[in-house]
């Protein structure tokens, strides 16, 4: 398994959810976050022109860039190569606001060629919910010859851009999320589960974690990262799904709280509903150190 450098980092404590103690699977490491929904509606927190709602204190990256919002694209340096990746910067940002980002993982396409046309797709489709969260939009493409992704290019390639975001843009590092469609969605399981210092949630559709992660990835995570997980009725990956979730709540995780499980009409697609679903989610979750 390929985990990210900063994943070296964990040690053991408590999880705790807006200050409550969760029982779980033993001691944790890390604090799960709670926030209220006030901070994802168009940066939340600072909306209204005033800070308002709990104490939240994000750890900001020191990014000096020039942003404009909108759509862009941005490269950075992995293995000698310079890859490029898309991302959409919501309208409210500023440099004083820390952001949020959510990472897209789009599904495999068949050819390598094809790859940023997906990137770029999925970004589209979920840039109005991420617009109204105040969230931050990453979509890279994945390197494989089939479309798909290859852990040993792709992950470095990840890590990054999460280190160019934090030079070129005010994020908050307590707020980094995956969302992930098929075979993104089961490497958003390893992601994920891996790097649990990392992640502060993540959100699959027909992601299942036979397929890339383990079905034994929950019971050895060193945190109980929140997830969202969305499988449509006609979906042949259903019966796998169904089966993740008895693995995650055997692991700690609870229905409702830091699991949740949607059954939807469709097959193995997604959509715009998807997105709606998963940003506000996502928005609410932090990960303290």
């Amino acid at each position: 398994m390929i985990r990210f450098r900063r994943a070296s980092r964990v040690a053991l404590f408590l999880l705790v959810v807006v200050g409550d103690l969760l029982t779980g699977a033993g001691a944790q490491a890390l604090q799960t976050v709670r926030l209220p929904t006030a901070l994802c509606r168009d940066g939340g927190l600072f909306a209204d022109g005033i800070e308002s709602g709990p104490v939240y204190s994000p750890d900001a990256s020191t990014g000096a860039g020039v942003v404009i919002p909108g759509n862009q694209q941005r490269q950075v340096l992995v293995s000698s190569s310079l890859r490029t990746y898309y991302l959409r910067v919501p309208p409210l940002y500023r440099a004083d606001r820390p952001v949020p980002v959510v990472i897209l993982l789009h599904g495999a396409t068949g050819s390598s060629a094809t790859t940023p046309d997906a990137a770029q797709d999925l970004r589209d489709l979920f840039s109005a919910s991420a617009d109204r969260a105040g969230v931050l939009l990453v979509a890279p493409p994945a390197s494989g010859n089939s479309g798909g992704w290859e852990p040993s290019a792709d992950f470095p390639f990840i890590e990054a851009i999460l280190d160019d975001l934090e030079m070129a843009v005010v994020l908050d590092r307590q707020r980094r999320s995956l969302w992930g469609f098929s075979a993104g969605g089961h490497v958003a399981h390893g992601l994920a589960l891996w790097n649990s210092d990392v992640f502060a949630a993540y959100a699959v559709k027909a992601g299942v974690l036979e397929a890339y992660a383990g079905t034994t990835a929950p019971a050895a995570a060193t945190r109980e990262v929140p997830l969202q997980s969305r499988i449509g009725v006609s979906d042949p990956l259903r019966p796998f799904a169904q089966d993740d979730v008895l693995r995650f709540l055997n692991a700690g995780w609870q229905i409702d709280d830091t699991l949740q499980y949607q059954e939807v009409s469709g097959g193995h697609t997604y959509s715009s509903a998807d997105a709606n679903a998963a940003l506000p989610w996502l928005c609410r979750w932090a990960v303290l150190h």
